[in-house]
């Protein structure tokens, strides 16, 4: 009998632990519910950045490869259209450069991306031409002289340099003294821009490592093209709500494209965003939100947030139903924390962002700063929307640069960072 006892008793022992680990494996289950997907993301952010997107640029239609991805991503994760296309689009001008030939200092051969760039809104030019260094001495006198056949070259302490700086600017960006070209010698990364206007000479940047003391000569060769009405277009989508006000997020998707063999990957520069805004996206359509959730992936932010400002424009939602937005760009690391413009003009939601992040211990340090147009929430903050532009601090590629690729991007606080915004969105 005290055997048979035992027995249930031992059994009845099993059934508690045994109920007692599904119900922990349960719990742990429904906490990640709201969770993100580090595979997932890892995942779409090396797609995004792989050659095959080049550079989701407007060279070999990069532009259109990317939205294509983001759409048929959406549409996997059963997130729906807003109207009968997940696209909006559109057109815009834009200046690409191709036939990229040899640059020649002197004797020395640079390589494209890495020595230098050529900014695409630069005139066309093949040949061989003089080089003349600016500096405090002979600046003035350079006004006097003709220069239709040489380039001008702008040291970096120049352009740190008080005294002068308006005037070094002034040269690089108008050029008033008609040279052939403006050559702006920098420290260590070269930086690439996108144009949507064409020049009438030549912009680039040339690293000083790369740069012989003492040149004399340059020898250059490249096309550039410009397209008044360029195609593209922005890709939003839509997970309906228990209410019709909308939680808005934005990214950008473009980049710099492609220059000569290079191409830029845009990792941190916002396939990051972009990344997030998709892992957002699987993690609001597994059950009915509370708030109707919009997604916008923005072209043409590079060029100047054309795309966000034409969606303003020409909304597909009503932005008057909007009670928040969140702008995502440049998000591939956070180890140092992030910070938040607007936050300093939206005190309320800022405070409670960082409430939410020092009860769960997300992140380092949110920093705040005022209002900035420097991405695509600037638009909707114009036409009074509440809005955070969140970026992050921490291990990336350099800016701009075609060495901003994943492997460059940590990544540290992804997760962290994405289940801070999921927090903040279900508790305003």
């Amino acid at each position: 009998m005290n055997y048979i006892k035992s027995y249930f008793i031992n059994l009845s022992k099993f059934k508690l632990i045994v109920t007692a680990l599904l119900f922990i494996s349960l719990f742990i289950f429904s906490s990640n519910i709201f969770g993100q997907d580090l595979q997932y993301a890892k995942q779409v952010l090396s797609t995004l950045c792989s050659k095959d997107f080049h550079g989701r640029g407007y060279t070999n239609k990069g532009d259109i490869i990317a939205s294509k991805f983001i759409a048929t991503e959406l549409k996997k994760n059963k997130v729906k259209k807003v109207s009968s296309s997940y696209f909006q689009n559109f057109e815009m001008p834009i200046c690409y450069i191709s036939d990229l030939g040899l640059l020649k200092i002197d004797s020395s051969t640079l390589k494209c991306g890495n020595d230098f760039i050529i900014y695409p809104g630069s005139f066309s030019c093949s040949g061989k031409y003089s080089l003349i260094r600016i500096d405090k001495q002979n600046i003035k006198d350079l006004y006097t002289k003709k220069l239709t056949e040489s380039f001008l070259v702008i040291d970096t302490c120049l352009t740190n340099d008080k005294s002068i700086k308006d005037i070094i600017n002034e040269i690089r960006h108008k050029n008033p003294m008609n040279a052939k070209g403006i050559i702006t010698l920098v420290a260590k990364n070269t930086v690439q821009i996108e144009d949507s206007e064409p020049r009438s000479w030549v912009q680039m940047e040339i690293t000083c490592n790369s740069f012989p003391e003492n040149a004399k000569q340059i020898e250059i060769s490249f096309k550039s093209n410009y397209i008044e009405k360029y195609k593209t277009r922005n890709v939003v989508a839509v997970i309906p709500g228990k209410s019709d006000s909308i939680i808005a997020f934005s990214a950008h998707y473009d980049h710099l494209g492609e220059f000569g063999n290079v191409y830029f990957p845009g990792a941190n520069d916002n396939a990051s965003g972009v990344t997030m805004l998709l892992d957002l996206c699987k993690t609001f359509s597994k059950e009915k939100p509370r708030y109707t959730m919009v997604f916008l992936f923005f072209t043409g932010e590079e060029i100047g947030l054309v795309g966000s400002q034409y969606f303003v424009a020409n909304p597909l939602i009503k932005l008057n139903k909007i009670k928040f937005l969140l702008n995502l760009d440049l998000v591939g690391s956070g180890e140092d924390g992030i910070t938040v413009v607007n936050g300093s003009v939206f005190k309320d939601e800022f405070e409670k962002l960082n409430k939410l992040n020092k009860e769960k211990n997300y992140l380092p340090i949110i920093k705040t700063r005022g209002a900035a147009d420097n991405s695509d929430h600037a638009p909707f903050y114009r036409s009074k929307i509440k809005c955070f532009f969140i970026y992050a601090q921490g291990k990336t590629g350099p800016y701009h640069n075609s060495d901003d690729t994943p492997e460059n991007c940590s990544l540290a606080k992804y997760e962290a960072l994405t289940n801070l915004i999921i927090d903040f969105v279900k508790s305003y």
